[in-house]
């Protein structure tokens, strides 16, 4: 556990909560299963400590997290910017935002409040708050918040438990990855006897597969290409081809795990082409190799086995690019 003190101030965040007349929360932009379950997990918890609290998102919700409790309480940051009452005594708090540009437009008025904090578990995280609760150790941004529950003292309720499970395990992998750690199970022995009904969301979350989601991966499979003899590999779709798969931005979740699990692949990536011309690529590797280096060379950031960064285009220039940062990786540069 990573408890450096000017990155893990609990005892300063605690003190900050009990403070606050009300709450603000932010996750960051394209959001995944850690940011929205452990925002949500933590709106439910100072709710229950009689917080008056809100989420802003500058983002949609995705639709395949349209599952969890109280999603529909998101409020896009168009619609709420120009009308939130904020007080001398609100509390703002970024949720699994590895740096302030993750949180859009947002981040306006996020640092507009006086006082503001951060729940976060990326290496990368610059510390960008008054208040950080960093653990660059911790699997998840959601273990964090089981803490805070812990803190408090109050029992898990199965909805909380709902949606600490959905951040825990996409952060894990389903507890395959390298950061899955005794934390992750001991915390999940809490959910369950919280009563979180693990088949039913393991199930959603892991193997139901949108139809938008098989045709993109029919449109991405033909494109595979491997290099440095098979140990990387990648794929990338066409703006057009999206469109024809009738797909959407969440449906690219997962496509580019079928790149890093072919047999022999160390270093994969997925380049999508938005329809802006920029293009969107995941980056994933296996241990001793690391694409967060990678990433944040083209201004985009995560974890050592698991980043993101957005690229100008065109798309085969892109990918020439990325491959080009990757092979370098491999090559030793992005070892550890």
């Amino acid at each position: 556990m990573n408890k450096q003190s000017e990155r893990y101030q609990l005892s300063e965040l605690l003190s900050a909560m009990e403070r606050a007349g009300s709450v603000l929360l932010f996750p960051h932009i394209s959001p995944d299963g850690d940011t929205i379950g452990s925002t949500l997990a933590l709106k439910m918890m100072l709710t229950r400590l009689k917080k008056p609290v809100t989420v802003i998102l500058d983002d949609t919700p995705p639709r395949n997290l349209s599952f969890l409790p109280d999603i529909y309480s998101v409020r896009q940051y168009a619609e709420a910017e120009g009308v939130l009452t904020i007080a001398e005594d609100t509390l703002a708090i970024a949720v699994d935002v590895s740096s302030d540009e993750r949180l859009g437009r947002s981040l306006e008025l996020f640092s507009r409040i006086g006082a503001n904090a951060q729940i976060d578990h990326h290496p990368t995280n610059p510390g960008f708050a008054k208040i950080n609760l960093i653990d660059d150790d911790a699997p998840a941004s959601a273990v964090l918040v089981h803490r805070l529950f812990e803190a408090f003292g109050l029992p898990l309720q199965r909805e909380e438990a709902i949606c600490l499970y959905t951040g825990l395990a996409t952060d894990t992998g389903n507890f395959v990855y390298k950061n899955t750690d005794a934390e992750a199970f001991s915390m999940m022995s809490r959910l369950m006897e919280a009563g979180l009904p693990i088949a039913t969301y393991a199930r959603i979350l892991f193997r139901c597969k949108e139809k938008e989601h098989i045709a993109l991966l029919g449109q991405a499979l033909p494109t595979m290409r491997y290099l440095c003899g098979g140990e990387i590999a990648g794929m990338h779709v066409s703006a057009a081809q999206i469109r024809e798969a009738g797909a959407v931005s969440e449906h690219a979740d997962g496509v580019v795990d079928y790149a890093i699990d072919a047999a022999g692949v160390k270093i994969a990536y997925f380049a999508r082409e938005t329809e802006n011309g920029c293009v969107r690529c995941s980056l994933r590797a296996l241990t001793p190799y690391r694409v967060d280096t990678v990433a944040e060379k083209f201004g985009g950031g995560g974890h050592q086995l698991a980043a993101g960064c957005l690229l100008d285009g065109p798309l085969d220039q892109a990918v020439l690019r990325i491959e080009a940062a990757l092979q370098e990786a491999y090559l030793g540069g992005g070892q550890e």
